[in-house]
């Protein structure tokens, strides 16, 4: 039996953000690295990714949905070939073990500046409740994403627009953060192209998924440029938000937490609540991909896989939550890097072929 396409451009728009959405993205630590270091230049940025995010995601979804594809390893396989494929599927999966790292580093952050706790105590705490699900099942947690992402995009909107109103921008802020040695590259162009890499490969098994079941191109087409546009208005509010406590805010692991600590104390530690759980869900839903990837249906092999990957997870995670972003995602960037080549190089065969 076919199944039946029924996505419209919101449901794609919202899984497109929500896929991108993740814990480094709300504690405000990867936009400042990969923005807000570069000062006036990080919002021109801003704008290229927005660019970047709505032609990839669209040609994704576009030739997943042309191969009819039941996973995101077909649409790698007929970009780059079997050979190149199979390394990029392989690679994407150990992506996947990268991402948790960032997320037990992150909940470490948020345990040691928001709770008074050792790092260590709070990535034990996420990757331990991971692990559980993850052994014990996931279905409702994949359903809690759906809740959790709106709740956080609001939050984050929320206090930034209060941060800027309450604190406008200036000139001397931008003079501050041009004076700095941005962590990632010199160049402004290229960390905005590698934020986009890094975040399109980890997307690519969802978004094949939404190409395949979007109710027609003009869904996907509007699915794209609604969630690249939702994208672009959290990354510059999050960015401006962090620029107008410039320089205090560089001192902090999680930026946004710090602004929320600024409007209200309580709501400080319900910003850190609610970033507790899109982490946790990250977490679960990353660790469930690796896993499912590798063992499928063997259960011992799933205990002992899901073991291993947390316990790589939280070993890596003693190296702080700045330093495991500046570290982990832009090696995923580069690597990403020339999966958005195999994308364009896949379009330019189409040409050829007269597709």
């Amino acid at each position: 039996m076919t199944r039946r396409k029924q996505l419209s451009a919101i449901p794609i728009a919202a899984a497109f953000i929500g896929t991108v959405v993740g814990a480094g993205f709300a504690t405000g630590q990867e936009i400042l690295q990969f923005f807000t270091f570069y000062g006036l230049k990080g919002i021109i940025g801003v704008g290229i990714a927005v660019f970047l995010f709505f032609y990839f995601g669209f040609t994704i979804m576009s030739m997943a949905r042309d191969l009819k594809a039941d996973s995101h390893k077909d649409l790698v396989t007929y970009m780059a070939g079997p050979g190149i494929g199979t390394l990029l599927d392989w690679f994407i999966t150990v992506s996947f073990l990268g991402v948790l790292v960032v997320m037990a580093a992150g909940a470490g952050a948020i345990a040691e500046e928001q709770l008074n706790l050792s790092p260590l105590r709070g990535s034990l705490a996420l990757i331990l409740l991971a692990f559980i699900t993850v052994i014990s099942g996931i279905h409702n947690i994949i359903r809690a994403i759906g809740f959790v992402v709106p709740l956080m995009l609001i939050a984050v909107l929320g206090v930034a627009i209060y941060s800027v109103l309450s604190d406008p921008l200036s000139g001397q802020k931008f003079a501050v953060l041009q004076a700095l040695d941005p962590p990632l590259s010199y160049n402004w162009s290229l960390s905005a192209v590698l934020y986009v890499s890094y975040n399109v490969i980890l997307a690519v098994a969802i978004l094949s998924t939404l190409g395949v079941e979007a109710r027609a191109k003009t869904d996907m087409l509007r699915g794209s440029l609604l969630g690249a546009a939702g994208l672009g208005l959290g990354i510059l509010a999050i960015n401006l938000a962090i620029v107008s406590k410039v320089p205090q805010v560089l001192a902090f692991q999680v930026p946004m937490a710090f602004l929320a600590s600024h409007i209200n104390p309580v709501l400080a530690y319900c910003y850190g609540f609610i970033l507790l759980l899109e982490i946790y869900t990250t977490a679960v839903s990353i660790l469930y991909g690796f896993v499912a990837r590798i063992c499928y249906h063997n259960n011992l092999k799933r205990f002992f896989w899901a073991a291993v990957a947390s316990i790589g997870a939280l070993l890596a995670a003693r190296m702080g939550f700045a330093k495991v972003i500046s570290t982990i995602y832009p090696v995923m960037g580069f690597i990403g890097l020339f999966f958005l080549a195999c994308i364009l190089w896949a379009q330019l065969r189409e040409v050829f072929a007269g597709k």
